[in-house]
């Protein structure tokens, strides 16, 4: 075959003179055929079959039932093992951010929609977020992660038992009075009374999003502990050491989990991994009310953000710390 070059003459395609040109069509062609072997590589990573623990749930695609039979619940779990089994792996940095990214949401998801899962889902969605924020750091990606907000709005509203509310609140308030402790112990430190006032404005709006008998703030707490241990202290509820105030965070957001996950009949911090075929059923079976979905959404986001912050703070985010 003739081709016409730069300089309007005709030439044969290929310079048989040595064969480099025959070399180097044969280069680019091992190059695309290896890219493209290198992409259904990757194809088929992504493609990892989900956990154990996920196969254990009813309706696990893949498992011999069809995927649009799956409810709510069981597609979120199924969707949150397979990334959450992605990101911790040895993929590609890029790749596991993407994972940790879709794990967030769909933890989450799993939180809202499945009555036995509020507090797995709540901490497993907020340690893939703070995964993705450390894989963003190391990629440089920056678009594709939204984390959730620890502040509440004031026009809130919400139809949770007054019961829930109350202890929401309460948490709230106790951990808005530490951090006004620990700011001046720590020289009027901003980052510290910033804490207080958003968790104190928490607090007030939670007290009032539904109507209670009393206020169930009550303002001032013991703080002997606090005096005594101003920059670092052990977590009472699991034995780790930490900074005092990455404490005071989670031990607000594990206040609020058991507040939420007693009305759901559930140990908050009760991981349903191993335990995934006897809780499934009624997780699938379950439906919620948009009500109840959006209330659930809100406050799952909230104590997500409350973990978030204590990791960010120095508390270890070890999964095995929160969920057993």
């Amino acid at each position: 075959m003739q081709t016409l070059c730069a300089h309007g003459e005709f030439r044969n395609g290929v310079d048989r003179n040595d064969g480099r040109g025959v070399r180097s069509r044969r280069t680019a062609i091992i190059t695309v055929f290896m890219s493209f072997v290198s992409l259904l590589c990757c194809v088929s990573l992504l493609g990892i079959p989900a956990s154990p623990a996920a196969a254990a749930v009813p309706g696990i695609s893949g498992r011999g039932t069809d995927e649009s039979d799956l409810s709510a619940c069981e597609r979120a779990l199924s969707l949150g093992f397979g990334d959450l089994e992605r990101y911790q792996s040895a993929l590609p940095s890029y790749l596991r951010l993407f994972s940790a990214v879709d794990a967030q949401s769909r933890w989450h998801t799993a939180a809202v929609e499945c009555p036995q899962r509020f507090a797995e889902g709540t901490v497993r969605s907020a340690l893939a977020d703070d995964a993705a924020r450390a894989l963003t750091d190391r990629t440089g990606i920056t678009s594709v992660v939204s984390s959730s907000s620890a502040s509440v709005d004031d026009d809130l509203t919400m139809h949770v038992d007054a019961t829930t509310a109350a202890a929401l609140s309460l948490a709230e308030d106790r951990a808005g009075f530490a951090f006004e402790i620990l700011a001046s112990r720590h020289n009027a430190d901003a980052t510290l009374y910033h804490l207080s006032d958003q968790h104190k404005s928490n607090a007030q709006v939670l007290a009032t999003v539904v109507k209670q008998e009393s206020d169930p703030r009550q303002k001032i707490y013991a703080v002997d502990s606090l005096i005594a241990n101003p920059d670092e202290t052990t977590d009472p509820t699991n034995g780790l050491k930490a900074p005092t105030a990455a404490i005071v965070e989670m031990n607000c957001a594990l206040e609020q989990l058991d507040a939420v996950s007693a009305t759901n009949g559930t140990n908050a911090t009760e991981s349903n991994t191993a335990s995934a075929s006897s809780s499934s059923s009624s997780d699938s079976t379950a439906t919620r009310t948009d009500t109840e979905i959006h209330d659930l959404s809100v406050i799952s986001s909230l104590i997500a953000a409350h973990i978030a912050t204590a990791i960010d703070l120095g508390y270890p985010a070890m999964e095995t710390a929160l969920l057993h």
